[in-house]
């Protein structure tokens, strides 16, 4: 019985071999090969088993002799080394499994790279800031689209040349070079570096390090030109702003003086007899308070705080109303042309303002060609647009009236040009000139929401180009003139409110001479207590507008509560811009602007009465 079960044990290693030698076939993927060998198995298992059935069949006795015994050695050998051979594949097909893995993560984090680094390039391309990457010797090894374009090239032909060479035009390297001190230092620079071309560049780099050393530097420029100059436009504006503030403060205060002066000086006039010596030397005293009474309105007008009254002008009929004043302002031996356009130019504008405009740049003209020249005034309709603003630094986009004034002079150099229109600022001799003329042009310019623009050259005369705001409507013809004849007087009674003493004396002596009966208040707080007493004999409030405890706004305020019809005119040795700061703009309320003669103050108070 043991040799049959030997027998059987022989075959079933042998078949089992035959079994795994097939699985092989899908571990190994080597078909062929394992096929054959499970069939020579197959075969010698066959013989076997043919074998064995037949000596059942003949009645034999198995036997288990020595060839049986070699047979199944055998057996064991070919399944073990079948199972080795199995476990061998099995390994080379994982390290196979594993190498193609590797292989497709690394072809996906190739492509994932390839996308990063498209990218981040794009990203570089995308600054306009000029990125290079430079070696040493300062040659170019990368430039993004940003340095390219600058340059009207293409950012590969850029790779190689020396950087000093494609944006200075030198044979050797910089003075200062940011990334010399980069490579010299192994630390951030920056500099800030002008070009041929004028441009203001500010140049930043940072050092690629390798094993302790710099081997590259990348460097970033920016062009910072605009930003200079608006930088300078904005401290220029800031100072023009200030200086504007200080006029428009010291106007003020000379503004309640020189009424005082003009009023009592009318007083002195109008009691003096026609015959009488003194009579000249009062008209001589009016004459200077009035020049000192020009001098601060052109003050208000460069700090942009004098009154206007703006209305749509045709810009051509203001330069032709004035020519002929122009004419004598320029002399015989200077010769004017003008150049108007043909069709109207309308502007939102006070006519008498862009009159002073004209005047004060003839005159300007005249100085600067004691020789004689040409003096040239033209007129046309531009449109403004974001290059232009972008190019010239001011203006917004949008229909503008340009007027160019031109003399053919001396001309200003670049320091001249930087301060023409500063306050006071002048070449002239001591004695010869205030200093304000180009002042009060840019001030009037800068009220009408226009801008001002000057070129010139020494020895190449100066262009005057002056852009204002274009409107739509038509001009209405003024139909008001009149002569206006001497002032009328009254019996009303008037509430006088105003600090100054002097002043407030002078009302009350130039009102009680017209018949009017007057009241007075030295404050704002006292006018409300005055009116409150007298409130139903008051006709009119003449009120001071800046006051201290009160202003004259907040007492008319509470004065109207009191009585809201009550008439009402204020005073100020400020500008017509206080109504908007005390909010009486649309209001109804009119305001009388120091220094007023008795004339004017007479005409006015009649005139408030009256409606």
């Amino acid at each position: 019985m043991i040799p049959v079960i030997l027998f059987l044990l022989s075959i079933g290693l042998q078949l089992t071999a035959a079994l795994f030698a097939l699985l092989l076939i899908r571990t190994t993927g080597r078909k062929l090969a394992w096929i054959f060998l499970s069939m020579a198995m197959v075969l010698m298992i066959w013989r076997r088993v043919v074998s064995f059935v037949s000596l059942l069949a003949a009645g034999k006795a198995i036997t288990f002799e020595l060839p049986e015994l070699i047979a199944l050695i055998i057996s064991c050998l070919m399944l073990a080394g079948v199972l080795r051979i199995g476990v061998y594949f099995r390994s080379i097909r994982r390290a196979e499994e594993d190498r193609q893995k590797a292989e497709e993560d690394l072809r996906k984090s190739d492509a994932k790279f390839r996308q990063i680094s498209g990218q981040f390039h794009a990203l570089l391309d995308a600054i306009p800031d000029n990125l290079t990457l430079q070696s040493p010797d300062l040659k170019v090894l990368w430039a993004n689209n940003g340095a390219a374009d600058g340059l009207n090239k293409k950012p590969e032909d850029l790779v190689g040349a020396y950087c000093y060479t494609l944006w200075h035009n030198r044979t050797e390297p910089c003075h200062p070079c940011p990334v010399l001190k980069s490579f010299s230092t192994g630390k951030p620079a920056s500099e800030t570096v002008t070009t041929p071309d004028g441009r203001i560049w500010e140049l930043r780099t940072a050092p690629i390090q390798e094993s302790g050393r710099v081997i590259n530097v990348i460097e970033v420029g920016r062009d910072i030109s605009e930003h200079r100059k608006l930088e300078a436009q904005y401290l220029q504006a800031q100072k023009m702003e200030a200086i504007g503030q200080l006029a428009g403060g010291v106007a003020h205060d000379f503004n309640n003086i020189l009424t005082a002066v003009i009023g009592y000086g009318h007083l002195a006039l109008m009691q003096t007899a026609k015959d009488d010596p003194q009579r000249v030397n009062i008209e001589n005293m009016l004459e200077g308070a009035e020049r000192a009474a020009r001098l601060t309105q052109d003050l208000l007008l460069f700090s942009r705080k004098q009154a206007s009254e703006l209305k749509p002008v045709d810009l051509n009929t203001v330069v032709s109303q004035v020519e002929k004043f122009l004419k004598k302002v320029i002399g015989e031996d200077i010769e004017f042309q003008t150049n108007l356009k043909d069709r109207p130019i309308t502007v939102l504008a006070d006519p008498h303002q862009l009159e002073q405009v004209l005047m004060n740049l003839a005159t300007n003209a005249r100085d600067a060609m004691p020789k004689g020249g040409v003096f040239t005034v033209q007129t046309e309709q531009i449109n403004l647009n974001e290059d232009f603003t972008a190019f010239h630094g001011f203006g917004r986009p949008g229909r503008y009236a340009m007027m160019t004034v031109s003399d053919t002079g001396t001309g200003m150099d670049k320091e001249m040009r930087q301060h023409i229109f500063e306050p006071f600022f002048t070449t002239k001799e001591v004695g010869k000139g205030t200093g304000l003329g180009l002042a009060v042009v840019y001030g009037i310019i800068r009220q009408h929401g226009g801008y001002i623009n000057v070129y010139s050259e020494p020895g190449k005369g100066a262009t005057f180009k002056i852009y204002l705001p274009a409107i739509a409507s038509e001009v209405k013809e003024d139909k008001k003139a009149h002569e206006e004849g001497p002032p009328a007087g009254g019996s009303e009674t008037i509430l006088v409110a105003e600090d100054d003493e002097s002043l407030r004396k002078l009302y009350r002596i130039v009102l009680k001479r017209f018949g009017y009966t007057i009241i007075e208040a030295v404050d704002g707080e006292d006018a409300v207590r005055k009116f409150t007493e007298n409130k139903e004999s008051i006709h009119l409030l003449l009120f001071d507008l800046i006051m201290p405890k009160m202003s004259g706004k907040e007492a008319h305020d509470e004065i109207i509560k009191m009585n809201p019809g009550i008439k009402a005119l204020f005073m100020s040795g400020y500008s017509a811009d206080i109504l908007q700061r005390e909010k009486l703009a649309g209001s109804g309320i009119d305001l009388v602007l120091k220094p007023a003669t008795p004339d004017t103050l007479l005409r006015k108070v009649r005139e408030m009465l009256d409606r």
